[in-house]
Parts: C-alpha cells; structure tokens; sequence
C-alpha cells in the first residue's frame, strides 16, 4: 500500500514540472529505483491511472528502471554488487569482508518526462 503515497508525490512533482512549461499532456514518466524501495510496477501504474484521470497525465505510462543494489566493503572500500537472492553469503570479492554500506538500491527518482 506504500506506492499510493509514492505515486501521489510523483505525481504533483510532474504535474508542476509540467505545468511550468506549459505542457498540454504528459504521456511518459520514466523513473529510476532502486530494489530495496521494494514496490510493485504494476501497483504504480494502477495507482498512478486513477491519480491522473481528468489532469494532463491521464493515459501516461509509468516506465521504471530499477537500480541494483551495490555495497562499499568496509575494509578495503571496494564497491561491488549485490545478489539479493543471496544476500546471506555476499563477500567483497576483493577481500571477503562481510561488512558494508550499501551505495545504491535505495533511489527513487524522476529521470524523464515526455511532453506534448
């Protein structure tokens, strides 16, 4: 249920982005997320369809590209990818430190907008 909250902030953020130029409809939004936001696209989408009936952004899509997640090791400050199907076992490949921050996967935000 946390994407309708999500959805709505994006939504007024296009929508004044929009209206600043003086778009007539707004026919794509394109966003980059990260999967630890753990969200559901289609949800967005529906969420985003009902948002929008009646204002510029009716029938826009919602295209998501989603960000890996990446951690920096702690001892030897490498940055590496993370197999979220195997998180238990992630290791920095370089040293096999267990310990790390993560550096991307947490991101939501507006990359694009296609006007008319």
């Amino acid at each position: 249920m946390h994407e309708l909250p999500i959805t709505k902030s994006i939504f007024k953020t296009v929508i004044a982005k929009a209206e600043s130029v003086e778009a007539q409809h707004i026919s794509l939004v394109a966003l980059q997320i990260g999967v630890l936001r753990d969200y559901i696209p289609e949800i967005m989408q529906k969420y985003w369809d009902y948002i929008a009936k009646g204002s510029i952004a009716e029938g826009a899509k919602i295209e998501i590209e989603e960000i890996p997640v990446t951690v920096q090791c702690n001892d030897c400050q490498t940055i590496y990818d993370v197999d979220m199907s195997n998180i238990e076992k992630t290791r920095c490949p370089n040293c096999g430190c267990q310990q790390g921050n993560v550096v991307t996967g947490r991101e939501m935000r507006i990359v694009g907008i296609e006007i008319d």
